[in-house]
């Protein structure tokens, strides 16, 4: 969500945005290189640890909202002295954990004008995958990227360059600190909290082996610096896994005192480098990596090459990562690949044909290919009831490149592939507006009629004819060999097909396919 600046005399070269995190709020103002991508002119960090409160008491005390909106008001002053254009401000976990979050955006916004967007999980490791993706080339192997923030670790599994899998853990630094205090006893406590993290950690990468990590965050880059100073590494953007534990012994033995002395850190990392430091060992280790890439990658740089994209090509980027999902999606579930592809191919062509009747966007049928991709994941679970397992899948899995909103209604689209119709007694779907529960109804009728159509799972229907009057909805099959099963089972989804449309559905057969196929000729036998 951009916004313009109050300033009238802007400079629309120059945008900006603020990242709100849980140890420190940052803003970064930039403008376009040779090549159209940022190039930072300003960088500007205010020590807020919001996260002291929100993962303690959960709620802001009145200490800290004054200094949060007086580093807004600095924010301000900067944005006004340097003419920018237009500015992002983003929110991350301390801000939606905290009670009066919504009071404090609101109280910025009153005193400064500067709106505030709280993201997701999800879309903050999102925008962390655009920032590296921008500076490593990951095309061709399996990476895992790590992004260590105050209240929350973004873990995301890339394949060929995309993201296929995430995680979000509430291990974030700051939350830690809380929650365990710094004592001689911390090491030992974080291990064993870290046992939960080991099995979220163990499904993501089950199947995959990357070739290695990638971190992210103040503290990544903090750790890359004291292996230069303090190990003689060769670079302050790599870490070897040797290299990271003889790191983590040295900041164990270490007071917080000591390490802003001896090791010349600011107070505000001094004490959250060694939980995060603990944190990428353990998970290097989980993934069996023993290098951890340190590129200049951060939530703030995603949210400004972000600002800097042409929409169009933002959303060709969120629609390769999307497709990258569902195929991992589909890969970690064990669906039936050649049948899945068939659905989607069908799923497309109606959609495509049925154009004029629902008017839908094509954010839209990239929802539709991808329910038609995964909708057989809930087998995984069991069989019985499985497009209501695969519905509870959907929702319980992180992903990167939907809103909220978009992945309630692709679950619900899932949801009635098959079984029931669409029904207010159902809750997830009386809480959709009326708007996309007509959505649900059109897509999940396209979605079954597709799976129909590949009755049997034969991929016999090659080409969909579709002509449709005020009345009538006509679908004509050619395909390989005699489709009248195809036809049979597409022409029982015809009641479900005229609530969703409104129309009859008649289904038919070209000439070519009533014919039988030369391999079940008399001559061919």
């Amino acid at each position: 969500m951009e916004t313009s600046t109050k300033n009238d005399r802007v400079n629309e070269a120059l945008f900006a945005a603020i990242d709100v995190g849980s140890n420190a709020i940052r803003l970064g103002i930039a403008t376009l290189d040779g090549e159209g991508k940022p190039h930072l002119i300003h960088r500007h960090r205010e020590t807020v640890r919001l996260g002291r409160d929100a993962f303690t008491t959960g709620c802001f005390s009145e200490a800290t909202m004054c200094l949060t909106v007086g580093a807004f008001r600095q924010f301000r002053r900067l944005l006004e002295q340097h003419r920018v254009g237009r500015l992002r401000a983003v929110a991350t976990s301390a801000m939606r954990d905290a009670r009066n979050g919504q009071q404090l955006i609101e109280r910025i916004r009153a005193e400064t004008g500067i709106e505030i967007e709280c993201i997701s999980g999800d879309e903050e490791a999102r925008l962390v995958h655009r920032s590296i993706a921008n500076r490593i080339d990951i095309a061709g192997i399996e990476a895992l990227c790590i992004d260590i923030g105050g209240g929350s670790v973004e873990i995301t599994l890339c394949a060929d360059g995309e993201p296929v899998a995430a995680q979000s853990l509430k291990l974030g630094t700051v939350r830690l600190l809380g929650m365990l205090n710094d004592s001689n006893a911390f090491p030992r406590l974080l291990r064993e909290y870290l046992d939960g993290a080991r099995r979220k950690l163990r499904e993501l990468i089950a199947g995959h082996r990357p070739m290695l990590c990638i971190g992210t965050g103040g503290n990544a880059s903090a750790l890359g610096v004291l292996g230069r100073k303090q190990l003689g590494t060769s670079s302050a953007k790599r870490l070897s896994l040797d290299a990271l534990g003889q790191l983590l012994t040295l900041l164990a033995g270490m007071s917080v005192q000591e390490r802003i002395r001896k090791l010349d850190l600011r107070p505000d990392r001094a004490d959250v480098i060694l939980p995060a430091a603990m944190i990428f060992h353990e998970m290097m280790c989980l993934a069996r990596c023993r290098t951890l890439e340190l590129p200049d990658a951060s939530l703030l740089d995603g949210v400004l090459i972000e600002m800097s994209t042409q929409p169009e090509l933002g959303l060709i980027a969120q629609q390769r990562m999307l497709r990258a999902w569902a195929h991992g999606l589909k890969d970690k579930y064990h669906v039936d690949e050649r049948h899945a592809a068939c659905v989607a191919r069908l799923a497309l062509q109606l959609f495509d044909a049925l154009a004029p009747l629902h008017g839908l966007s094509p954010r839209m049928r990239l929802l539709l290919e991808v329910a038609a991709l995964i909708h057989e994941i809930g087998i995984y679970v069991s069989a019985s009831g499985h497009h209501r397992h695969a519905a509870y899948v959907i929702m319980a899995t992180p992903m990167l490149a939907l809103s909220a909103s978009e992945k309630r209604l692709l679950a619900q689209i899932v949801r009635y592939h098959r079984k029931a119709s669409p029904s207010t007694e159902h809750e997830p779907f009386r809480k959709l507006s009326t708007k996309k529960q007509a959505i649900v109804w059109q897509l999940s009728a396209i979605l079954r009629l597709s799976i129909a159509l590949n009755k049997e799972r034969r991929d016999r229907v090659r080409h969909i004819a579709v002509h449709i009057d005020k009345k009538r909805i006509d679908l004509r099959l050619s395909g390989e060999g005699e489709l009248l099963l195809e036809r049979w089972a597409a022409m029982r989804q015809r009641d479900y097909f005229h609530k969703a449309f409104g129309k009859q559905l008649v289904v038919s057969l070209e000439d070519s396919a009533r014919r039988p196929t030369p391999a079940t000729t008399p001559a061919a036998r």
